[in-house]
């Protein structure tokens, strides 16, 4: 799934997106908060190449989140994105250990 994760971390940003090319969405499954962020799964029928699922991250005090890692809309895909999306959250906690909480937050 090479087109699921690119390796161009430390490289410039995407520009914003215009207002008018965000989407609103329902999440169909949270997998959780964890360092003032929260972790969940949209299903997404609209991409050009048929319907996915797509898991995505985004700051607890924003609505906006940003997709992280898409997968099929298959039962498989569904695993792969349970999977990648537990990872996720588990990686937050393990980050989140070593910094004070944000105001609101669970110590």
């Amino acid at each position: 799934m090479s087109n699921v994760i690119r390796p161009d971390f430390g490289r410039a940003r995407r520009p914003e997106p215009d207002p008018d090319t965000r989407r609103a969405a329902e999440a169909i499954c949270l997998y959780g908060e964890e360092a003032g962020y929260r972790v969940g799964l949209v299903a997404d029928e609209s991409e050009p190449q048929g319907p996915v699922l797509t898991v995505f991250v985004g700051a607890l005090d924003s609505e906006e989140v940003e997709a992280v890692a898409i997968t099929p809309a298959t039962p498989e895909g569904r695993a792969d994105a349970d999977a990648i999306g537990l990872a996720i959250l588990r990686a937050l906690e393990i980050v989140g250990r070593g910094r004070d909480p944000e105001p609101g937050e669970p110590a």
